[in-house]
């Protein structure tokens, strides 16, 4: 379950709660009993990958360039 930043404008405080996706986007809030305004907050990603794709940004002639040569050099010896 997501956490949610909430914003009451009656009493000027913030609250986080924890709710299901599926619940109703309105919520009160608990200190005055006022609907609260969500608020929308940084979320934090992290990718943990091997390295890059051949189809990603990067110059694919660099690294064809970089195999082929050790390749005739093997094959020479």
């Amino acid at each position: 379950m997501p956490l949610y930043n909430y914003y009451c404008k009656k009493c000027k405080k913030k609250h986080q709660l924890l709710l299901k996706m599926s619940d109703d986007g309105v919520q009160r809030c608990p200190d005055c009993g006022e609907p609260m305004e969500r608020m929308i907050s940084n979320v934090g990603v992290l990718f943990k990958t091997d390295g890059f794709y051949s189809t990603d940004s990067k110059k694919a002639s660099t690294k064809s360039n970089g195999n082929s040569s050790k390749k005739k050099t093997k094959a020479k010896e």
